[in-house]
């Protein structure tokens, strides 16, 4: 009987003992959870972001581990963790270290979805398109024109309707002399802009696109390939409708050409886009016209239009149209 009955106490002793180590341990781990937050909140208002994170974390494993009564703690930490997160991605990004930047934002991303933060979620995901434009706008004035170009891609992936990234592809292809991807970069450029009503863009890219054309249709007439010439112009105001030049070049090709008819539609064009210009920048396109007519065999036409050249260099030879060829009255 005495056997048992000692037996008895040190089961008792025992299980007093457990209870006791459980209160004990449960008022530690409290302790723990209260002393994180607190150190999280502290270095959170000095500024240091990541020792904050370390210690906010910390309070909410241990405060599932305490349960309902550390449960205060743990919401109101789980509430701060997702913002801290976006601190820190944007405070790098003022660094300009993207690669890091974006490490940053998908961390933020993780972390508002463990957390349940759709705003700051939102937030987040909408940088990831900025971020790699920046970084595709780095690579291209680093003249890593092939990651540019995938930092820009990237880009559209989270933001299809980026106009400015379709711009700067088309640039890059244009520096990889690859025309049949520029010249879809820059429409792509122009369709975006035209439906964000993005002006800017929009005229960046039907410049560029022009200008280009425009160049090669140049190069073209001066080695008197009017074919070529006529389909690089044509190729320009496809970009922009109001490039005159384009119009007035292409005139002096179909003049060439003796398509006369085309040439004087040409000519009124660039006409229209230039109505009240001054004389000098009309003396050309009024060259052409009457050059035209005078193709056709319409003198009095022709005579009309040599009539309106008033500066040199064109003037001497209107005199010489007036004067001697067309014997104008």
């Amino acid at each position: 009987m005495k056997v048992k009955n000692m037996k008895s106490i040190k089961l008792l002793c025992v299980v007093i003992g457990l209870c006791g180590f459980t209160v004990v341990s449960f008022a530690q781990t409290l302790q723990e959870v209260v002393e994180a937050r607190n150190k999280g909140s502290e270095l959170m208002a000095s500024g240091d972001l990541d020792g904050a994170i370390i210690e906010l974390e910390k309070c909410v494993d241990l405060a599932k581990k305490v349960g309902e009564d550390a449960e205060e703690h743990q919401i109101v930490s789980e509430g701060a963790l997702p913002n801290l997160y976006l601190q820190k991605a944007n405070k790098i990004l003022a660094t300009k270290d993207y690669p890091a930047t974006l490490k940053a934002i998908e961390a933020t991303v993780t972390a508002a979805e463990k957390y349940n933060n759709a705003d700051i979620k939102e937030k987040a995901e909408k940088t990831f398109p900025q971020i790699y434009y920046a970084m595709g706008a780095k690579d291209y004035s680093d003249k890593k024109y092939a990651d540019a170009i995938k930092n820009m891609d990237m880009a559209l992936t989270y933001d299809p309707n980026m106009a400015n990234a379709c711009f700067i592809k088309g640039v890059c292809y244009q520096s990889l002399t690859d025309e049949e991807n520029m010249a879809a970069s820059y429409k792509q450029a122009i369709e975006k802009g035209n439906a964000n009503g993005d002006a800017t863009t929009v005229q960046r890219a039907k410049t560029t696109l022009s200008r280009y054309y425009y160049n090669v249709g140049i190069t073209a007439r001066k080695a008197q390939k009017w074919d070529d010439a006529i389909v690089a112009f044509t190729k320009t105001v496809d970009a922009d409708d109001q490039n005159a030049d384009a119009y007035y070049a292409m005139a002096s090709c179909y003049n060439s050409k003796k398509n006369f008819d085309n040439a004087i539609a040409s000519c009124e064009k660039a006409l229209e886009i230039k109505a009240g210009a001054d004389a000098k920048a009309l003396d050309p396109i009024y060259y052409e016209l009457g050059t035209a007519y005078a193709g056709k065999k319409d003198n009095g036409k022709a005579c009309e239009y040599f009539k309106k050249v008033v500066n040199e260099p064109f003037l001497k030879g209107a005199k010489y149209q007036i004067e001697t060829a067309l014997k104008c009255q």
